[in-house]
Parts: structure tokens; C-alpha cells; sequence
């Protein structure tokens, strides 16, 4: 029995009916005098060493606090609630100090994460930052080794298989059991078997900065008749990722198929990997890095207060940078001189006048030719 309950059944054993009680906390989440047993708890119930006892009188709950009075062999506290469950990935992330309400977090749920600590500060830190303090309850290697086999309340160990999952355990799997391939049996691992390794492949180092190179073009612009494509140029090698195809929509303008061109290199590039644009479009640059924040800041209006051209284009390349951001890569853009000798500008603009020529195509092809491109980068990076 905790030191919590352990005062709680003494109180009622001291209590009468009718007289009041007062209780201070000395050490706990919110120190003070408290009318009700319930409020009381409240405060120490999980803090680590908490200090508090019930009094008959108000003054000698002062005196208490004050520290006028030293703690008698009777005081209450919450220092034997010495295990905190971490629930990291569960159905209420959190820290429980009950395991059976702990298990109710992860039992049945895909992928939980948690473990067992031995103070509160490691387990919020656990569930905080997926940070793991080093717990003597468990081995290193792979998460949830046990130094020994779980037992019930009795002491009896559990039969192999059968027992609660550890803290820790990845996706539902206790890594401290194995099938027997002799008897066909689930039997607990030797110690040796735990101390054992997986041989790791060698870290091959992060990937560098990946390079694309987009372009617009639109034939006849300007006119009722234009017809404008998109080009995205990842490399000579990389054809399944690389876009020739027709701006979509009605409007068929150079400025929409040139932010086209990059919104579709998001679209394909991988989340992980940070990238440079290279782009002969100083407006599409200006658009995403610099004239942005002021439209943003201003309900997406200009300073001559008309709305914002290519609002669509430009607000769906912000979200991607966004979201890349979040994941900490890098989006950086450089302008480059078109039509002056440079390799990956001239393949992406032949890829974006051959995407004009080609014919229309639906909207919704387009999606799934974009989603298509972006399985194919996923697989390749």
C-alpha cells in the first residue's frame, strides 16, 4: 500500500463524525491548507516527496507549514509512488503511476510507445521530447528488454507469452520472449540472448542538397489562343521524375505555368531531403520569398488594394515550404539567365514548351500523374 493510501485509511480511522480537519500540504504541486481530503490529494498525488498531514485545528495546520513543527513519523508522502509510466503513443499520452491504467492507453493500440521511470521528471520528459533516460529496469538494445521475467502480485512468474507487455515494448511485441523452434513453444530468452546485438548497418551520412531546375513556357501569351506547359528537370538519369507535361486549367499564362513548374518539383521532391529551385522566374522567386509576407500580412491584397494574381499557385508553394520547414528542410530558390547555356535551365525549358505543345489534359490526370511521380521519388530517395 502507497504511503497515499496508507494515510487515507489511517484518517478515517481518526476522524469523527462531525469534526473538521484540516490539511497542509508542506511539499507538493500547490502548498497550502485545504478543507477536503480530495482537494488535498490532488496536490501530491505524484509528486515526488511530497510532504503533508492532516490536523484537528487550523493553527497546527499553520504551524506546519510555517515550519514551526517538524514532520512527525505520520506525515503523509507521495515518495513511494516511485514508478512513473511514460505514455509517449498511446490512446492519452501522458504519465501514469497506476500500470493497469497505463495499460489501457496502449493495450489494443497500434504502435504504442511508453515506459517505466523511476521519477516523474524522466517520464515527462519521455513523453515531451521522446526522450529516453536511462531506466535500471531495462537493457539496452532493443526497447522493452528486461533484466528479469515479469511476475504477478503473488511473485510467481508469469508463463512466457502471458504476462503484461513491458514499458517500452514496440508495436504490441514483447522483445523478451521467442519461439522455441525445437518444442514450437513461446519460452523467455536466456540472458545471453538478450545481450545480443543486431549488427547496424553504417550510417551512409546525410543526403545532400538535391538540385532541380524548373520552367514555364506558354505559346502565344498574352492571347486567347495561348497554350503554356510545365517543365521540372531533376537530372539526365532521372526521367521518371522528370514533368513535361500542359499547364492545367483555363488560364494559360507563362507567370502560372512557371509557379506550376515549382509547385510540381515539391510535389515530387522528397520530404527529407532539402533542395534548391533553380528558376529563370525572378517574379515566381519574389512571389514565394519576398512580396509573400506583405500579401499575407495584408488579406492577400496588393498596395494598389487589387487582389493578388496566381493567389491559388503561390498560397500552395508557401503550404509545401511550410511543411518542409516543419520537418527542418531546407526550400531554397536561385535565379538563373535563361536561354544562356545553362544545362539543367535549357532541359527544363525544353521539357516546358514540349508540355505546351501536348495536348490538354484534364485536371484530374494531372493529380494522378503528380501522384504517380511522387511514389516514384519516395522509392528513389
Amino acid at each position: 500500500m502507497s504511503s497515499v493510501s496508507e494515510n487515507i485509511a489511517a484518517g478515517t480511522k481518526r476522524k469523527r463524525n462531525g469534526e473538521p480537519k484540516f490539511y497542509a500540504v508542506k511539499i507538493g504541486f500547490q502548498p497550502g491548507i485545504y478543507n477536503h481530503w480530495n482537494e488535498c490529494l490532488a496536490q501530491v498525488t505524484g509528486f515526488k516527496g511530497a510532504v503533508f498531514q492532516s490536523f484537528p485545528s487550523r493553527e497546527e495546520a499553520d504551524a506546519f507549514l510555517t515550519g514551526n513543527r517538524a514532520p512527525s513519523p505520520q506525515d503523509g508522502s507521495a515518495s513511494a509512488c516511485t514508478k512513473f509510466y511514460g505514455i509517449q503513443k498511446g490512446r492519452v499520452p501522458g504519465v501514469y503511476t497506476d500500470w493497469a491504467k497505463a495499460q489501457d492507453q496502449v493495450r489494443g493500440f497500434r504502435g504504442p510507445r511508453y515506459r517505466k521511470f523511476s521519477t516523474r521528471e524522466a517520464a515527462e520528459a519521455f513523453v515531451r521530447n521522446g526522450q529516453t533516460p536511462s531506466n535500471k529496469d531495462s537493457l539496452p538494445g532493443a526497447p522493452g528488454l528486461m533484466e528479469g521475467n515479469p511476475k504477478d502480485n503473488a511473485g510467481d512468474e508469469y508463463a512466457a507469452g502471458t504476462g503484461p507487455l513491458p514499458p517500452g515494448a514496440e508495436d504490441g511485441f514483447d522483445p523478451n520472449i521467442l519461439l522455441d523452434p525445437t518444442t514450437g513453444k513461446i519460452v523467455y530468452k536466456t540472458p545471453e540472448q538478450k545481450q545480443e546485438r543486431k549488427i547496424q548497418p553504417k550510417p551512409s551520412g546525410p543526403p545532400g542538397m538535391l538540385k532541380i531546375y524548373t520552367d514555364g513556357s506558354a505559346l502565344r501569351n498574352g492571347t486567347s489562343q495561348a497554350r503554356a506547359g510545365v517543365g521540372v528537370y531533376f537530372g539526365p538519369d532521372d526521367e521518371s521524375r522528370n514533368v513535361s507535361e500542359p499547364l492545367a486549367g483555363s488560364r494559360q499564362t507563362n507567370q502560372r505555368a512557371e509557379l506550376t513548374a515549382i509547385s510540381r518539383a515539391l510535389d515530387i521532391a522528397p520530404k527529407h531531403r532539402d533542395v534548391t529551385i533553380f528558376t529563370d522566374s525572378k517574379y515566381s522567386i519574389d512571389c514565394v520569398t519576398v512580396w509573400c509576407i506583405n500579401w499575407q500580412r495584408n488579406n492577400w491584397v496588393t498596395s494598389t488594394q487589387k487582389p493578388v494574381e496566381n493567389k491559388d499557385l503561390i498560397q500552395a508553394i508557401l503550404s509545401k515550404i511550410e511543411e518542409r520547414k516543419s520537418l527542418k528542410v531546407k526550400t531554397l530558390f536561385e535565379w538563373v539567365k535563361g536561354h544562356n547555356k545553362d544545362a539543367g535551365n535549357e532541359a527544363a525549358d525544353r521539357l516546358a514548351v514540349n508540355g505546351a505543345n501536348m495536348e490538354d489534359v484534364k485536371t484530374e490526370e494531372l493529380s494522378e500523374s503528380a501522384e504517380s511521380a511522387k511514389n516514384r521519388s519516395t522509392a528513389k530517395s
